[in-house]
């Protein structure tokens, strides 16, 4: 058994090393045009991302089911494509562009696979609460994505 900070700590790891190394070439904030909606989309965003931060530390990783094992398997494949997309960025020189280029067919990777990630870890914790926030995270983080992708 695992505490289930762990899988909040897992996804954040190469957000540590983006701190001390941010990306080349960064968009000016053309998206900001958007106004409005752009402004929801954030909310939805920053609220994912603290509810799904946070909400797994109240769970411990516990696999007594088929079930379990699936989400746990998704899991792992979601977090090796997140950390295949960061080390994609290391290795190219931290290039801004690269953060939203497909990746295995994958569109915009560092925005998905986070996704898929807490929504199975959602399944793993069997937790309502986590699949939402991750649900709100996902149409936040996807949109702003998506519109810095065509800023690029």
């Amino acid at each position: 058994m695992l505490p289930g900070g762990s899988v909040s700590i897992l996804i954040l790891l190469p957000n540590l090393l983006w701190v001390a190394l941010p990306p080349r070439g960064q968009s000016d904030g053309g998206s900001g045009r958007v106004g409005g909606l752009r402004r929801l989309m954030e909310v939805f965003e920053w609220a994912g991302r603290i509810a799904v931060l946070v909400i797994p530390f109240f769970y411990r990783v516990e696999v007594q089911s088929a079930r379990q094992v699936v989400a746990l398997v998704v899991m792992a494949q979601a977090l090796l494509l997140y950390y295949a997309g960061w080390a994609r960025y290391f290795a190219r020189d931290r290039s801004y562009a690269l953060l939203f280029q497909p990746l295995l067919g994958v569109p915009l990777p560092l925005a998905i696979s986070p996704s898929v990630y807490f929504l199975a870890a959602s399944v793993l914790f069997g937790s309502w609460y986590l699949a939402l926030a991750t649900v709100i995270l996902g149409i936040g983080h996807l949109w702003m994505s998506s519109q810095a992708s065509r800023d690029v």
